[in-house]
């Protein structure tokens, strides 16, 4: 299993290979990373010292002391360690996401869930008002001009009121004119003269009809049976 990088504890690696010259540092390095990448290292010398970059001759000057910093088979309790810490992290790092997924996604769907449950809410209120609102102002409309036409109504015309004005005075100025060119007889009678009031009764009488003298006279006079019989 490859691993992009390696832990090194520069103090903890110069404490622990003092007695390593140059060559002996490059191979040992170069182990490491190796075991670092696969998590063991072969234990026959000419593939060590292919890994060391090294010819099998010079492998076998250096090995002695580099083989000192393994375990038996070539093990290396440090970086058994630090691989084993690093898979422990990546795990948790792994599991913390999965349930960061699984959480972010039951989250999503709960919200879409709520944002189609609004949505539809929304239509059916909207489908509510629509359907109610042409009763609603159907009424309201044939109320409002209903009591428009009772204020109009009850209140009367400015126009029916000048001309009732307009009337009252034109009645007055013609009573005042008939009392201007009244005749005398419709003086009271305490101004009248006894020439005014002889004179009155003789237009009075001389306007009276006639009385009729064929018509018979008496409450009987229509009956046949009281009509007179000659001798």
């Amino acid at each position: 299993m490859g691993r992009a990088w390696m832990p090194l504890y520069v103090g903890d690696y110069l404490r622990d290979t003092r007695d390593l010259n140059t060559l002996q540092h490059g191979a040992y390095l170069l182990l490491i990373m190796h075991y670092w990448q696969h998590a063991a290292l072969p234990t026959d010398d000419a593939r060590l010292a292919a890994i060391a970059g090294l010819s099998v001759a010079q492998w076998r000057r250096v090995r002695e002391p580099v083989a000192a910093k393994f375990a038996a088979g070539w093990k290396h309790k440090r970086i058994d360690a630090e691989i084993a810490k690093t898979e422990r992290a990546i795990m948790q790092r792994r599991l913390a996401g999965q349930r960061g997924g699984i959480k972010s996604g039951i989250a999503r769907t709960v919200a879409q869930g709520e944002a189609i449950i609004c949505a539809q809410g929304r239509a059916q209120i909207r489908a509510q008002s629509r359907a109610q609102a042409p009763a609603k102002r159907a009424p309201a409309s044939r109320s409002s001009e209903d009591e428009a036409g009772g204020e109009a109504a009850a209140k009367p015309s400015s126009t029916n009121q000048n001309q009732r004005i307009d009337s009252s005075f034109t009645a007055a100025a013609q009573c005042a004119r008939e009392a201007d060119q009244a005749p005398p007889d419709r003086k009271p009678a305490s101004h009248w003269s006894r020439l005014e009031l002889e004179a009155l009764f003789a237009r009075r009488a001389a306007a009276a009809p006639p009385p009729d003298t064929h018509a018979p006279d008496g409450p009987n006079a229509s009956d046949p049976s009281h009509q007179p019989t000659g001798d």
